[in-house]
């Protein structure tokens, strides 16, 4: 509100009416807009009912400012918030505050210029409160909400002053304002009718103002709604290829999904685990990572990357791609191949790989010498196996090792197809085994040594007792069957390999006839038979002693043993010696039985004599004693002792 007023020196001076809320900060601005100082020596005062000085600018603080930009805090600002230094800010508003102020401004070049305001001291309205529907938001947001649903969202702020303004601003932006006044209420209603991804998380703010130079009363609300992903994204930079057996990092990028997705794996039908899962600005931006080791079974499988939101559960969002998986090459043989070089000789070798992909180049090194490049060719009867070849014409000192390599996309061959240059010529003797199955057969069978450098064959011949050839045979392989022979003949076997650069040594052996070999082998069991019937009484003697040595120690420790049993009875036993040969009676149980040590008992007229018995003690000694005892003499003479089995025990 602007009214007029009249100085006292008739001056006609133009009053601007402004509100401010008691307690609350308020900033009175100098003029309508921003003042503009026309040279170094132009300031501005404020005074209050025009003799109470309030504030000048500029100051020293602001020039303070100026000699050391380096503080200066506010150098540049938005539009709607920069602060005007020239106006007066007061941190706390009270009635005291009330009154007619004066913003005067000293030009340097033109007459100064006032500014009057009447400030007047205003209480704050009544706070916001926000509803959707009738239901009372408490919180700062609303929702979640789903992509094409309906919001009305209702202001309504308690207040009896007539100037309260009440309106919304969604981001910032003031939208229109509609005003619903009931009593003591007033309210303002905004509709949002299909909503769509560009009202997710939009601020919106109710304000309820009443002032003109404080800052209104604020209730802000923000918008939560579901949403599925914009993108779904399987991130391998275009390479799709797995080298097998060796893990890689496969990560899953799902954007724009509300609530954060839960993210699946798979493989074909199976379901892998992820490694790691992390989420970004609140699930806005979720990465899952896989790591993947394929078998090549896998190969051409379908890959695939899937984000599930659990409040739109019957939408599919995923990505998949294709992988190939494959190898780097591997030495098909897995040995050192011998070469054998003669010189001024063409030799070619041949490097087999297996490889998946195929190799893009082969690479041949000669000990310490130049590296040759050449391109390989696909075997046509395997799948993933390819050949290079090299030629050259050997020289004199070309031994060595020669080493064959591949690359492919996954990289160069670890270990390498490895070529031992020797020098060539015949090839080596053969192993031949000759066998005489039946009497007209014979089997042949051969191993091969190295052939030279050059394809070999092995040759067989066998001739009669007179000389005469009766079979030539040969192969590459050196194993024959022949039949139809001789039966009681001896036969002269020659056998040798060959190859262009000429022949092994010849082996001759003599195959004697099949009668012969029978005969043979009959005179041989019966000599090995005399052998044996020759040392038989020898081996049975001498069975016969170690049968007696074991007997005799397994009862002398039975003996041992029941003796030590002895020692801890009754100390007054019922045994009497009945002679002084060492044998004892038991008195009155036993009348007619000879004991000796405890060992052996006799039953029927026993004549018992003790040959090592030299303690005359009654007990038994350490020293077990032996004892002949001869059974069936009445009477003791050397007759009947020489004509009796006697028994060691």
């Amino acid at each position: 509100m602007i009214y007029s007023h009249k100085s006292s020196r008739y001056e006609v001076f133009d009053i601007v009416v402004l509100r401010a809320i008691r307690g609350r900060e308020a900033r009175l601005p100098c003029g309508q807009g921003t003042v503009f100082l026309d040279g170094p020596n132009s300031y501005v005062l404020w005074l209050k009912d025009d003799r109470d000085f309030l504030y000048r600018f500029p100051n020293e603080e602001y020039e303070h400012s100026l000699m050391n930009p380096d503080r200066i805090v506010e150098a540049s600002c938005n539009p709607g918030s920069c602060r005007d230094q020239t106006a007066l800010l007061m941190k706390r508003v009270t009635n005291h505050d009330g009154g007619l102020y004066r913003c005067r401004v000293h030009y340097q070049t033109s007459p100064s210029v006032d500014h009057l305001i009447e400030l007047r001291v205003i209480d704050s309205p009544g706070i916001p409160t926000v509803y959707n529907g009738d239901e009372e938001v408490k919180g700062v947001t609303v929702g979640p909400l789903s992509i094409g649903s309906d919001l009305t969202l209702s202001c309504r702020v308690k207040s009896k002053d007539p100037e309260i303004e009440v309106y919304w601003r969604r981001n910032g932006v003031m939208m229109e304002r509609t005003h619903l006044t009931r009593t003591d209420v007033v309210q303002a209603d905004i509709h949002l009718y299909n909503l769509t991804r560009s009202n997710a998380d939009s601020h919106y703010e109710c304000l309820a103002q009443n002032s003109d130079v404080s800052e209104p009363l604020i209730k802000s609300i923000v918008i939560k709604m579901y949403l599925a992903p914009l993108s779904v994204q399987i991130r391998l930079d275009e390479n799709y290829g797995f080298e097998a057996g060796i893990p890689r990092l496969v990560d899953c990028v799902v954007i724009g999904c509300v609530p954060a997705p839960s993210i699946s794996w798979h493989l074909g039908d199976t379901l892998l685990r992820p490694t790691s899962h992390k989420e970004v600005n609140e699930g806005n931006y979720t990465v899952s990572t896989l790591t993947l080791s394929p078998s090549l079974q896998e190969s051409h499988y379908e890959l695939s990357c899937r984000a599930h939101n659990s409040h739109m559960p019957s939408e599919l969002f995923q990505d998949k791609v294709v992988i190939n998986v494959g190898y780097r090459p591997t030495c098909q043989t897995g040995r050192v191949e011998r070469v054998g070089a003669v010189v001024r000789e063409a030799e070619t070798v041949h490097c087999i790989v297996d490889a998946s992909p195929e190799p893009l180049q082969f690479t041949w090194t000669f000990e310490d010498s130049k590296t040759l490049y050449t391109s390989g060719t696909r075997i046509s009867t395997y799948r993933n196996r390819y050949s290079s070849s090299l030629t050259w014409l050997s020289r004199g000192g070309d031994i060595g090792l020669l080493q064959c390599r591949a690359t492919n996309a996954f990289g160069e061959q670890k270990n390498p197809c490895v070529f031992n240059i020797t020098a060539g010529g015949p090839p080596e003797t053969p192993d031949c085994d000759i066998k005489r199955t039946v009497p007209n057969h014979l089997a042949v069978h051969c191993r091969l040594g190295w052939d030279g450098g050059r394809p070999q064959k092995v040759y067989f011949e066998l001739y009669d007792e007179t000389g005469r050839l009766l079979r030539n045979v040969s192969d590459a392989v050196g194993n024959y069957h022949l039949k139809n022979l001789p039966e009681y003949q001896n036969f002269t076997a020659v056998y040798y390999a060959a190859n262009t650069r000429g022949k092994s040594q010849q082996i001759k052996k003599v195959l004697k006839s099949y009668s012969d070999v029978i005969a043979e082998e009959k005179t041989e069991l019966e000599r090995s038979n005399g052998i044996a019937k020759k040392w038989m009484p020898y081996v049975e003697t001498l069975a016969g002693i170690v049968t007696l040595g074991i007997t005799g120690a397994a009862i002398t420790l039975v003996v041992k043993i029941f003796c030590g049993k002895r020692d801890h009875e009754d100390s007054n036993p019922d045994l009497v010696p009945r002679n002084t040969n060492g044998c004892f009676h038991r008195e009155p149980d036993i009348t007619k039985e000879d004991r000796c040590f405890e060992s052996t008992n006799i039953t029927a007229n026993p004549l018992a004599t003790c040959s090592n018995m030299q303690n005359t003690l009654p007990y038994c000694p350490p020293t077990v004693p032996s004892c002949r005892v001869v059974l069936g003499c009445p009477h003791d003479n050397d007759d009947c002792l020489s004509g009796q089995q006697s028994y060691f025990v």
